[in-house]
């Protein structure tokens, strides 16, 4: 009987994940600026058949680890390169981690919270978006929660907890591979965490530590021993120092911590991305809030949570990506606390109170975007989940708590499936280069060098398959280097074009008005937009006639 509701369940869960993570997957252009990125560099793996040093624009890039590069371009050699294939490796990833989370909550909450934290997983709004793009963070979180999920399951399976501690192990590997050491250290930060709030001995012993370890380091360093021989300190010092431990102690994206605030930045994401579940969210906050310790499974998974929250909020460098794996634990803790509200109800009036305001919240802020300017596009996406959010309120109240999970369900299912439906024009043009890159190349003479804004260029190049020159006012626009050549501020331009002749160029709408002071690009006229991004021929300046005799 089990079986059989177990396989239902599975059942249900790739039925969600289909529509949520892979329903129109390759409908939009790679996404500006991490897409392309990873894109171009998969694109000359494939290209050069060199599958040990990453590269871009021919040259050695050290940003991040093989594992991924691995993925696309193994993707890229099955499928044919597109935008469908450049981002299974994320949406079968993710797919992955919500059977993981359900597979392993079956065991720590009971079938009902291992289905309702899958579910709150896969259709948390920040999980479903990035599920869906080329990124990195999502086959870390798979191999975090792989590594963690084994070390509790070391911790409460004693006949078994040898080849739990190797597996743990193993995960870690994998993930210092995908993104680097700092994958280790959030994964001993959540355990030392934990250990000493319950006071409960680290499991690391035995034979299976050392077994466990040595096949932790046959997985994730010799890659990087390759590397470090390869190109020596060059690599050291651009990787391990410039990519893991500067990111530390200086900000890559300042305007992060200027805009929600350096403390809360996390909070907020968390927050935010938790819709359509906020309602049981802020419950589960209020309960941990009132102990922890008298439940060992919520120790582990806020320990989890809590330490990663202050590591990433001391980090200096700051994007909705970093804190990604963190809604692994976050979605356990809403499905263990949604199981109980469904079987017993609120504890008492704060709570539902708590519920409703963040029920009303969300709703509200769906209903209101036809009223914003900036978000007029999505009016049917956002009224669709709107629709879905009062459907489940209604439900609620109605005491049909399975329905009104359905209706939540359905609600980011509805907002994905509508936003690639009647605003994939829109979103395209406002996130991806590809229709400023098929504008550049029309009526364009064939020796005519196109440049733009260092957030496109990298996208302008993968899709023109064409040499770019990086438009810009700072000397190094890149938080890491890149072969890319630049054109550095007005003057550079006015130069470059008297050199040159005619140019194309791409900027977004917050330089353009920079850009547009140069008499040159003046005299251009008024660009073509798409989106947030000008595209215009730039011509060298007429020469003064001739006096007159």
């Amino acid at each position: 009987m089990f079986r059989d509701s177990a396989y239902r369940d599975a059942i249900l869960l790739c039925l969600v994940c289909s529509l949520v993570f892979w329903w129109r997957l390759g409908s939009l252009g790679l996404i500006d600026p991490d897409e392309p990125f990873y894109a171009q560099t998969a694109r000359e793996m494939v290209a050069t058949g060199d599958w040990v040093t990453p590269q871009i624009f021919g040259h050695p890039q050290f940003e991040k680890p093989i594992f991924f590069y691995w993925l696309t371009a193994l993707s890229f050699k099955a499928f044919g390169e597109s935008e469908f294939a450049a981002r299974i490796p994320s949406a079968l990833p993710a797919s992955l981690l919500v059977l993981l989370v359900y597979a392993f909550g079956v065991g720590f909450c009971g079938r009902r919270g291992a289905l309702l934290s899958a579910l709150v997983l896969a259709t948390g709004l920040e999980f479903a978006i990035m599920s869906r793009l080329m990124l990195t963070d999502i086959a870390l979180a798979l191999f975090i929660a792989g590594a963690l999920f084994s070390y509790w399951r070391a911790l409460e399976d004693e006949a078994h907890a040898g080849r739990w501690l190797i597996l743990h192990f193993v995960s870690g590997g994998l993930a210092v591979l995908t993104k680097g050491p700092l994958a280790s250290l959030v994964t001993l930060l959540a355990i030392g965490t934990f250990s000493w709030l319950m006071k409960r001995r680290i499991a690391y012993r035995g034979r299976a530590l050392w077994v466990g370890l040595f096949l932790w380091a046959i997985i994730a360093w010799p890659w990087y021993g390759v590397m470090l021989w390869k190109f020596g300190m060059e690599y050291f010092n651009d990787f391990f120092v410039h990519e893991n431990i500067m990111r530390l102690l200086h900000a890559e994206h300042p305007t992060n911590n200027r805009h929600l605030g350096f403390l809360f930045y996390y909070v907020v994401i968390l927050a935010g991305g938790s819709v359509p579940w906020m309602p049981p969210l802020a419950v589960a906050v209020w309960r941990a809030c009132h102990g922890l310790r008298s439940d060992p499974r919520q120790a582990f998974l806020w320990s989890w949570i809590l330490s990663s929250l202050i590591f990433l909020t001391i980090a200096q460098s700051k994007l909705p990506s970093y804190i990604f794996y963190v809604f692994v634990p976050l979605g356990l803790v809403v499905g263990i606390t949604l199981d109980d509200l469904v079987a017993h109800g609120f504890r008492g009036a704060l709570e539902r109170w708590l519920a409703i305001g963040f029920a009303l919240l969300q709703v509200t802020v769906a209903v209101a975007c036809p009223l914003f300017k900036v978000a007029r596009p999505f009016t049917v996406p956002a009224l669709l989940l709107g629709a879905c959010l009062i459907a489940g309120i209604v439900l609620a109240w109605l005491q049909r708590r399975g329905w009104a999970v359905a209706a939540h369900v359905a609600a980011t299912a509805a907002l994905i499936m509508g936003a690639l439906t009647f605003s994939r024009d829109h979103v395209d043009e406002y996130s991806s280069a590809r229709p400023v890159a098929q504008a550049m190349m029309v009526d364009r003479e064939s020796p005519e060098p196109l440049l733009a804004g260092k957030f496109l260029a990298r996208g302008i190049h993968y899709y023109t398959r064409r040499p770019v020159l990086v438009l810009t006012n700072q000397a190094q626009p890149f938080w890491s280097p890149h072969p890319l050549k630049t054109v550095v501020g007005r003057k550079g331009l006015e130069a470059f074009v008297a050199e040159n002749g005619p140019v194309r160029i791409t900027v977004r709408r917050s330089e353009w008005s920079t850009w547009q002071k140069s008499p040159l690009v003046a005299a251009a006229g008024e660009p073509q937009w798409f989106g947030d991004n000008a595209v215009l021929q730039v011509k060298p300046a007429a020469a003064p006639p001739p006096p007159a005799p």
